[in-house]
């Protein structure tokens, strides 16, 4: 007989929200990197993800990508109130860090605005949400909630 859990408010909540952030991330990346859908949504010349991404080394531009399709992917899994969102989720808070450190010395090096995109936020909004879902999945998974 299995065991039945109640879904807290707090899990959906931060599940949902860091599906609907990622969620929106991978979409534009995926326009980004695929010129045919990419094209469906046309944005002015020289902005969004895919000026970004044209703009970055290669490194970077995979830290950017893990992290998004991490945070993805942690954030289904905590929807799925599965313990393994704290491992993945992990590992999207390291890349989203590499990511950081690029967008750091990309604004030494006086490239601040990539693509219409400041890096810095950019990669630190990635951060911060990936920090913040994580934090959340290691206290349920303390408490047992996850």
């Amino acid at each position: 007989m299995s065991i039945q859990r109640n879904r807290g408010v707090l899990i959906t909540l931060f599940a949902i929200a860091g599906c609907l952030w990622f969620g929106l991330h991978a979409v534009e990346y995926v326009m980004a990197r695929y010129a045919p859908l990419g094209d469906m949504v046309p944005m002015p010349e020289g902005y969004g993800l895919a000026a970004l991404l044209q703009s970055v080394p290669t490194w970077a531009s995979g830290a950017i990508g893990a992290s998004v399709w991490l945070g993805l992917l942690g954030s289904v899994l905590l929807l799925l109130m599965d313990r393994a969102a704290v491992l993945v989720l992990s590992l999207a808070v390291i890349t989203s860090l590499v990511a950081v450190v690029w967008s750091i010395m990309a604004t030494i090096d006086g490239l601040s605005v990539l693509g219409g995109v400041n890096v810095v936020q950019f990669t630190g909004a990635l951060t911060l949400v990936a920090l913040g879902c994580w934090l959340y999945a290691r206290l349920a998974k303390r408490t047992d909630a996850l």
